[in-house]
């Protein structure tokens, strides 16, 4: 069966489609980050091919040729799957001139599915979005028994938090309040020497996101000050916490557990049956205190304790000369030929 292409699908539409795809959706592969990419100059096309939506992002790579990427995507849960998937994307990409095509399927990472993909002919490389290993907390039927589901540790945390003054509130979408969340966004990007896209990326994106429904701000005050946002997001049945941002010394014990509790509650009464905490060391490395994501896995294992390592980033390649310059050096010359703005990146 052909891979084929719909032009301009409404985004709600297209969005249950991605839901009612086979692991469920993933937030990536919504309309919404499709037109989030735009602004890091990506093409969104909206595909399917067995029954299974995709949203592909095509970059233009000057000297190169077509980039086709697909956040989170394809959602399947297993090789099996994903194997007619690739052969058809293979055929649609070679047909319009595509250097490789760049797939992150969340498939669980196990010696055969990764001799698997090999088999495809996919290449693995690293991944773009930040949640290869990631904690997935499965959320209760109510939010009243959300509390109870947590660990007793966890849920003293919660408690504290509020017995101390903290408060959450689900914030608007005003300026003023994506000014609050780039404000803590940039002091912890500059605070780990982070390159990132700058302000009007960030706060254009998060606007989208929220003026489509799919997200929602959670801002944790303690006497009307800031401590600490998140920006939590649904689609069907999955829900992830996107992205946050804290003060680094936060005065009250508990209160980044409390901003998590609050969008879970969010995410449950949005019809959400998992929360994805997004990003962790790797399940063989979560003792490695040089990990950067060590004091990240530590607070959100505190949720549960087991950890998800997904097979990660794989290029299916359809020039295999040129790809080798590409991964030589083609990427970093063609970034610093697109660079707009200091952090800014091709993918």
């Amino acid at each position: 069966m052909a891979l084929t292409f719909e032009t301009s699908p409404p985004a709600a539409r297209w969005n249950a489609r991605i839901a009612a795809a086979p692991n469920g959706g993933n937030i990536y592969q919504s309309h919404e980050l499709g037109e989030v990419k735009r602004m890091a100059r990506w093409r969104p096309l909206y595909g399917e091919s067995h029954g299974v939506a995709m949203t592909i992002h095509e970059k233009w790579a000057p000297g190169f040729g077509k980039v086709w990427y697909l956040p989170k995507g394809p959602c399947v849960a297993d090789t099996a799957a994903l194997r007619p998937l690739v052969e058809d994307l293979r055929a649609a990409a070679r047909s319009a001139g595509v250097l490789f095509v760049r797939l992150e399927p969340e498939i669980r990472e196990e010696d055969r599915a990764v001799a698997e993909l090999t088999a495809m002919g996919l290449v693995r490389t690293d991944p773009v979005q930040p949640h290869s290993s990631t904690v997935v907390f499965p959320l209760p039927g109510t939010a009243e028994e959300l509390l109870a589901a947590y660990p007793a540790k966890t849920r003293n945390m919660v408690r504290r938090a509020g017995r101390e003054g903290v408060q959450v509130e689900r914030a608007p979408g005003t300026p003023e309040t994506y000014e609050l969340m780039w404000r803590l966004w940039s002091a912890v990007v500059e605070d780990q020497g982070l390159g990132v896209r700058g302000h009007d990326y960030f706060v254009e994106s998060w606007r989208i996101m929220v003026d489509s429904g799919l997200a929602q701000v959670f801002v944790a005050r303690l006497e009307e000050e800031p401590l600490a946002w998140a920006l939590v997001a649904t689609l069907g049945r999955s829900a992830a916490y996107k992205e946050g941002a804290s003060l680094r010394d936060r005065p009250v014990p508990g209160a980044s557990q409390l901003l998590q509790y609050e969008g879970m509650r969010w995410a449950i009464e949005q019809g959400a049956r998992t929360y994805d905490l997004v990003g962790v060391p790797h399940s063989s490395r979560l003792d490695d205190r040089s990990d950067l994501r060590y004091g990240l896995g530590v607070f959100k294992r505190g949720f549960t304790k087991e950890v998800t390592d997904w097979v990660g980033a794989w290029d299916l390649v359809l020039r295999p000369r040129r790809y080798a310059v590409w991964q030589r050096i083609g990427q970093r010359v063609v970034t610093r030929l697109q660079r707009r703005e200091r952090g800014d990146a091709f993918w």
